[in-house]
């Protein structure tokens, strides 16, 4: 996935906590923030990068809906200088990300013309997926919220004749590509899913990968358990 990297943004030590209702600063446009321990991770996805700003927990407040609070406002200007937060709101508020506590069960064995099916589906989204940033690739579905009450039973079946298919497609990819060809799949199938996109620190890792409310798709909950979720889409 993305590198990661530090902006060059100095955040002041003299902080105090404050409350995260005072609406003083947004996420800027393609900008996601989360706190993962003592630090901040910064997802700018234009950019196609990852952030860090070490040791800046305590001292920058992130809300839920993109909302950016300090109780510094050289902090906040500090903010804003670099990209990473705007006065404005946003059009849209961001929703919040929900907490993974489950993962599908595997699927029966599938039949050969599911896995055909499935195949052709991987073959096209592969070739969508080839040279496209990471802000080209999580705009290129318009797919509506993911809807909890989706028949878990065809998911599984679905997702078990994309894993029987996917060693037959070329270009074979990491976490980015697999859960793009995934969405894809089941966009085309009228099941709407959200994208996860996590950060651990120390040492730094990224992971993506596919919801239904609290229900994991096409991966271990074990797995995306080590990654704090930092962006939905």
């Amino acid at each position: 996935m993305a590198s990661l990297s530090s902006p060059p943004l100095l955040l002041s030590s003299k902080m105090a906590k404050m409350d995260i209702t005072s609406p003083l600063l947004w996420c800027a446009p393609g900008i996601h923030l989360v706190r993962v321990d003592e630090d901040v991770v910064v997802l700018d996805v234009g950019g196609d990068r990852y952030h860090c700003l070490p040791g800046s927990a305590k001292d920058v407040q992130i809300g839920k809906d993109g909302r950016i609070g300090a109780s510094d406002p050289a902090i906040l200007a500090d903010l804003v200088s670099a990209g990473i937060a705007t006065p404005q709101p946003p059009a849209r508020p961001r929703s919040a990300i929900r907490g993974a506590l489950r993962e599908l069960p595997p699927g029966p064995a599938s039949r050969r013309s599911d896995i055909l099916r499935a195949g052709l589906a991987l073959a096209v989204s592969t070739a969508a997926f080839r040279g496209k940033s990471l802000a080209r690739l999580t705009i290129h579905d318009t797919a509506p919220p993911a809807d909890a009450e989706t028949d878990e039973a065809v998911l599984a079946s679905l997702v078990a004749a994309a894993r029987a298919a996917r060693p037959w497609i070329p270009f074979e990819g990491e976490c980015l590509q697999r859960a793009f060809q995934l969405r894809h799949l089941l966009t085309r199938r009228g099941i709407a899913v959200d994208w996860i996109f996590g950060v651990r620190t120390w040492p730094f890792g990224a992971h993506c990968w596919l919801q239904i409310g609290d229900l994991v798709i096409g991966d271990r909950l074990e797995r995306v358990g080590r990654y704090t979720p930092i962006m939905k889409t």
